[in-house]
């Protein structure tokens, strides 16, 4: 029977965690991120599998009307397109699609939701920002 030394064994431990953090580090990011998120007035919602951002105004228990904006900007802007989408007190959601973007590609909505309609042009909105990966 050998004795190891404590240095062989911190050798081989050390070893072992550069070997897995290559490992890590050369592996394909995958950041599935489907979600919904309530909003003032609504709902927005992402499904990654079918690369479409959904934007739904709800008008009940409100008393203006329901309306929400949503720009969807990439922070890399080579990686995939700028998309606006919105709801106005319709039926149903109004989507947009992001499959002409790279995998993974992370981007930023900007929510903009009612508040408070002024036929004069003094309507106030509730902005909402995301982060997600398409």
């Amino acid at each position: 029977m050998t004795t190891r030394t404590p240095a062989a064994v911190a050798k081989a431990g050390a070893i072992f965690a550069s070997a897995a953090i290559t490992l890590t580090a050369l592996a394909a990011p995958a950041y599935a991120n489907s979600f919904t998120q309530r909003v003032y007035q609504g709902t927005v919602s992402y499904d990654d599998g079918q690369d479409r951002f959904c934007v739904r105004a709800d008008e009940t228990g409100i008393q203006d009307r329901a309306v929400i904006d949503v720009t969807l900007t990439p922070y890399d802007s080579s990686r995939g397109p700028v998309v606006h989408v919105g709801d106005t007190d319709s039926a149903g959601a109004h989507c947009a699609s992001l499959a002409t973007a790279y995998e993974d590609t992370h981007y930023k909505a900007v929510i903009k939701s009612l508040t408070h309609f002024d036929r004069l042009g003094g309507s106030t909105y509730e902005t909402t920002t995301l982060s997600f990966y398409s």
